[in-house]
C-alpha cells in the first residue's frame, strides 16, 4: 500500500483544514493508499480520522514521516504567504526542502498562494517550487495561479486543482437531522435558520456591527442565528462576544466543537442562508447549495466568491450591518442559489488532481 504524506495546517482545530484530512483519507482508502499527516496534535488526528500522524514540531518525527512516504503533498490552506506569519513560509518550504533532500516526489495541491511581500521569500519560494522534484502545482483559484506566475513559478507546472473539500460528502440525513434537533431547541414552524461564521482579523473589533446585523436579521425575518465556529476556540470566543452584545441573544445558537467537518457541512446545508467571513464556511455553504453571503477580509475570499459568480456584501474593514441584513432578505425572498454547476466543475478538478497524485505513485 502506497503512503501519502500531507503537510499543512493540521491539528489546530480548524474545521476547513481538518476537512482536507477527512476527505483525502476517505478517497485514498478507496484507491488502496494510506494517508499520513504532519499534525500539531497527532494523537487527536489519529483518533478522529484513522490515519497515521506525526508531530509537525519535532524534526525527528518529520524526518521519519518523510522517509516512510512515497509522495509528499503540500496542500490545504494558503501555505506560501508571509502575511499571517513570517515563520509559516519557512516551515512549509522547509518540509519540501527536506523531502527533496531525501529524494522524494513532492506535489503542491489544493491550496492558494500569496501574497508574499518579502523579496527574499519570493525568491526562495520560486527556487524551491521550480525544482524537478516538485512534480506539479495545483492551485485552488485563478488569482493564486496568476500570482504564482508573477513570482516566477514555471507555467508548465501550474494548473487549477480547486479545493479537496469539494469532494466531501455529508453524513446521512438522519445524522444531520439529529445534530440540528440536539442543538437548535424549540425551533418554531416557519422560523428561518441563518448560519454565521465569523473570525477575528488583525485586532479589528467588529463585534458591535456584526451583533447589529444579527439583530436586524432576527427582527426582520423571524430568524434564529446559528454560529458555526470554524477555528476553535478563537471563533467560538468571538461568536460568544457577538451573541452577548445582541438584543436577541435568546435567538442564537453556538454549534459545539464535537462534530466532524462532514457533519458541519451537513448542518450548514440545513440553513436557509449562510453568512461567512471564513473562506471554508463559504465553500461549505456553496457545496450544500445554500444561498451564501461573503464578508471579505482577504483576497482569497473575493477570489472564491468570483468563482461562484458572487461578490462580497462588504469588507471586514467596513462592516455594513444594514447591507448584510438586506442581502439576507433578498436571498430569502428570491431563493437565488445555483452553485451546482460550479461545484460540479470544482469537484471534477479536484478528482483529476487526486488522480494525478495517484499516477505519481505508480
Amino acid at each position: 500500500m502506497k503512503n501519502v504524506l500531507i503537510s499543512g495546517y493540521y491539528g489546530f482545530n480548524n474545521t476547513g483544514d481538518e476537512a482536507m484530512i477527512e476527505t483525502m483519507s476517505s478517497l485514498l482508502a478507496k484507491r488502496d493508499c494510506s494517508l499520513t499527516v504532519l499534525s500539531s496534535n497527532p494523537d487527536r488526528t489519529k483518533e478522529l480520522y484513522n490515519v497515521r500522524a506525526y508531530n509537525r514540531f519535532k524534526l525527528s518525527e518529520v524526518i521519519k514521516a518523510i522517509k516512510k512516504a512515497d509522495i509528499i503533498v503540500s496542500g490545504g490552506g494558503t501555505l506560501f504567504q508571509d502575511i499571517t506569519s513570517k515563520k509559516s513560509i519557512w516551515y512549509y518550504l522547509g518540509i519540501i526542502k527536506l523531502a527533496q533532500l531525501f529524494h522524494k516526489k513532492v506535489v503542491v495541491a489544493f491550496q492558494g498562494m500569496g501574497p508574499i511581500d518579502t523579496k527574499y521569500y519570493r525568491r526562495m519560494t520560486r527556487k524551491t517550487l521550480n525544482k524537478k522534484s516538485v512534480r506539479f502545482i495545483g492551485l485552488r483559484d485563478e488569482q493564486a495561479i496568476e500570482y504564482a506566475k508573477e513570482i516566477g513559478i514555471k507555467e508548465d507546472k501550474l494548473f487549477f486543482s480547486s479545493d479537496m473539500i469539494f469532494m466531501m460528502k455529508p453524513p446521512a440525513d438522519e445524522r444531520i437531522d439529529k445534530i440540528i434537533k440536539d442543538n437548535i431547541l424549540n425551533l418554531q414552524e416557519g422560523q428561518k435558520l441563518i448560519g454565521f461564521s465569523v473570525r477575528e482579523w488583525k485586532d479589528k473589533d467588529r463585534t458591535d456591527s456584526l451583533a447589529k446585523a444579527a439583530d436586524l436579521i432576527v427582527e426582520r425575518y423571524n430568524a434564529r442565528i446559528v454560529f458555526f465556529p470554524f477555528h476553535k476556540p478563537k471563533d467560538a470566543e468571538i461568536s460568544k462576544i457577538i451573541m452577548h452584545k445582541m438584543k436577541h441573544e435568546d435567538k442564537t445558537v453556538l454549534m459545539p466543537n464535537r462534530y466532524l467537518p462532514s457533519e458541519v457541512l451537513g448542518a450548514m446545508g440545513k440553513m436557509d442562508v449562510n453568512i461567512g467571513v471564513r473562506l471554508h464556511s463559504l465553500i461549505f455553504s456553496s457545496i450544500s447549495n445554500v444561498p451564501t453571503i461573503g464578508i471579505s477580509y482577504d483576497p482569497k475570499v473575493d477570489g472564491f466568491l468570483d468563482m461562484i459568480n458572487s461578490n462580497a456584501v462588504c469588507t471586514y474593514e467596513d462592516i455594513d450591518s444594514k447591507k448584510i441584513a438586506d442581502e439576507v432578505g433578498r436571498l430569502l425572498q428570491n431563493k437565488e442559489c445555483n452553485y451546482e454547476e460550479k461545484i460540479k466543475e470544482f469537484r471534477e478538478a479536484g478528482e483529476k488532481t487526486l488522480e494525478k497524485i495517484i499516477e505519481e505513485l505508480s
